[in-house]
């Protein structure tokens, strides 16, 4: 491994550090406080929608775990870029949801760039070092 690729790696492995602490982040206020923890939100569901909301943000919630403990082989980890791709799949939900509800709140916006176009990128970068390292 040159000095370059190394170095390409610690970013890469920093990069996934901090953006894994962001959906943990979310989805902690959202099981704490249902609807009202989403950017935008309301205390106007139904119970249902509510129950459903908190219990999938435990999925949310346990992707960062998942990214730090792959941290260490972040170049030749299939549970790193299932996870990283398993984001980009929600933010194309996200999309979805956008296309028959309406434009969400901004922060959410921002979340669906970054999860659609973010998540790509890092894959791409994880595959980079990857070859690097052959």
């Amino acid at each position: 491994m040159t000095q370059r690729s190394g170095d390409s790696r610690r970013r890469l492995q920093w990069t996934l550090a901090v953006l894994a602490a962001i959906p943990m982040g979310s989805a902690t206020g959202e099981i704490v406080r249902g609807a009202q923890g989403v950017p935008g939100g309301s205390p106007e569901v139904t119970p249902t929608v509510d129950s459903s909301l908190r219990y999938a943000n435990v999925f949310k919630f346990a992707v960062g775990p998942v990214i730090w403990s792959q941290l260490g082989r972040v170049e030749r980890s299939p549970a790193l870029s299932f996870a990283i791709g398993t984001i980009a799949v929600g933010g194309l939900a996200r999309l979805r949801s956008w296309q028959q509800r309406g434009r969400p709140h901004p922060v959410t916006v921002a979340a669906i760039a970054l999860e659609v176009l973010g998540g790509p990128l890092l894959l791409i970068w994880q595959r980079r070092i990857a070859s690097n390292q052959s």
